[in-house]
């Protein structure tokens, strides 16, 4: 495995390693800063040392801060808080670790007769993994301004014996705490919208350091980002961006012991866009544009097949692996089972319509799709359609919609459209029996035969214009 710049392997471990800059080496007394990963050389993934190696940049450069700035309010407040959880850590310590330390009963009975103390108490062990605090003592004492670094030493020091300094300091703390606590991939697509979410929100209401008046901090907060959001997107929208961040601060709340009472704040409801399907010429224009590849390009063509017989998101495709295709089977079908949206949108997808186009062309589909974030295929797919036939409002979702509309007019179950496109239906048994079968089981199953059956129906016209295009010679070969 390719390591990214400043991660070492060292004794079986990762670390990062990375030279401070000349001009500041004479205030750290070192040329290097290191940093454990805690990560082992041998079992590790890739997303696991990304994000470690982005908490290292970011330890890095608050290390640079500490080291430049005397200025006490050089960090943000959450900074400062990362500061020192990461000034503990170098020593081994956690916040709170000495808020209570085991004591003899014996000693302590001794201790309350005789009124002197005979065995260490909390202080003494901070004292002793913080010397340093002596020397903020004095400063104090004397009344100098004490620098960062000083804020820093103060700050770990009272977080190990004091229980209140020892939760999160600041609303942005609690991010970290959720992320572990769900076990948050942040590399991931999902991931980095709940991060981005995080950010827009912090952004607007502000960070700020925990206390009596945090509940209404976070109240306005909420408030001000749906006043933000208002007119930009839909009212679910807002609901959906903010539903991590509601989870991240109740989480806090309850962890901790803050005891917010927190709800969303008032949401005018915006009337969804209305999913248009295609109209039956314009499918059968869409669809011959690709089979003669007019203007479109091959993997292009896929997906828009995909999207209208199996009522597939780009996602999905993306996602796909070998093991889920089966296009030489006797029902050629593709199993949907990876990250779906929910478990209905597990299912299994018979295809009917352009499969030599599919055969063909699915491997550089899924590369392209699996090496972009969705919004932009999805983008130059709306674009091919609206171009295509001539349609200003259309988009790749309404291919999805469109496959219902088949299935309706063409007078197919309820229970066929939902095993199909993996829409919820109580009865649909496909998902739960077949999807770990393998091709020639699905194959031989009555209900994906159903289904293909069903889907020729669906598709009737489409196919008819398929079979004309096949028997035209002047057709471009597939491939």
């Amino acid at each position: 495995m390719k390591l990214p710049k400043y991660i070492t392997a060292r004794k079986g471990s990762l670390h990062y390693q990375r030279q401070y800059p000349t001009k500041l080496r004479h205030l750290c007394h070192t040329k290097v800063f290191t940093r454990p990963l805690g990560l082992s050389a041998n079992n590790v993934t890739n997303n696991e040392i990304t994000k470690a190696a982005l908490e290292a940049d970011e330890a890095f450069e608050r290390q640079l801060k500490l080291i430049a700035s005397s200025d006490p309010d050089a960090l943000s407040a959450t900074d400062k808080d990362k500061a020192v959880i990461e000034f503990l850590r170098k020593r081994g310590l956690n916040k709170g670790a000495y808020v209570r330390v085991a004591k003899d009963a014996a000693i302590s009975a001794q201790e309350e007769a005789e009124k002197r103390q005979l065995q260490p108490q909390e202080y003494d062990h901070a004292d002793w993994k913080i010397p340093e605090m002596d020397d903020v003592l004095d400063k104090q004492a004397r009344g100098e301004k004490l620098t960062l670094q000083d804020t820093i030493v103060g700050d770990a020091y009272i977080s190990l014996i004091n229980k209140q300094e020892a939760k999160p300091k600041t609303l942005g703390s609690l991010w970290a705490e959720y992320v572990i606590d769900r076990s948050i991939d942040v590399n991931s697509r999902v991931g980095k919208k709940y991060v981005n979410y995080w950010k827009q929100w912090i952004a607007i209401a502000g960070d700020a350091v925990i206390g009596p008046l945090s509940q209404a901090h976070i109240r306005e907060g909420l408030a001000a980002y749906a006043r933000d959001r208002a007119g930009k997107v839909a009212s679910s929208s807002i609901e959906r961006e903010l539903a991590p961040v509601m989870a991240c601060l109740r989480l806090g709340s309850e962890e901790h012991g803050f005891d917010w009472k927190l709800r969303l704040p008032r949401i005018k409801k915006t009337t969804p866009n209305s999913r248009h399907p295609l109209e039956p010429h314009q499918q059968l224009e869409l669809i011959k544009a690709v089979l003669t590849q007019d203007g479109i390009k091959p993997m292009y063509g896929v997906a828009l097949l995909l999207c209208l017989q199996g009522g597939m998101m780009v996602s999905e495709i993306g996602r796909l692996q070998p093991e889920d295709i089966a296009l030489d089977a006797v029902v050629p079908h593709l199993k949907i089972v990876n990250k779906t949206k929910n478990d209905d949108r597990k299912r299994i997808v018979p295809l009917v319509l352009g499969l030599e186009l599919i055969k063909a062309h699915l491997s550089e589909t899924i590369k392209w799709l699996s090496g972009s974030t969705e919004s932009t295929p999805s983008a130059t797919l709306k674009k091919i359609m609206r171009r295509t036939i001539n349609s200003p409002s259309t988009s790749v979702h309404c291919l999805r919609h469109s496959l219902k509309i088949n299935g309706q007019n063409a007078g197919v179950s309820v229970l066929t459209l939902s095993s199909i496109a993996g829409w919820h239906d109580p009865q649909r048994k496909v998902s739960e029996h077949l999807l770990n079968y393998g091709s020639t089981g699905i194959s031989q199953s009555a209900i994906v035969i159903k289904l293909r059956d069903d889907s020729i129906i669906m598709h009737k016209d489409l196919i008819t214009l398929e079979q004309s295009l096949r028997a035209d010679s002047n057709v471009v070969a597939f491939g």
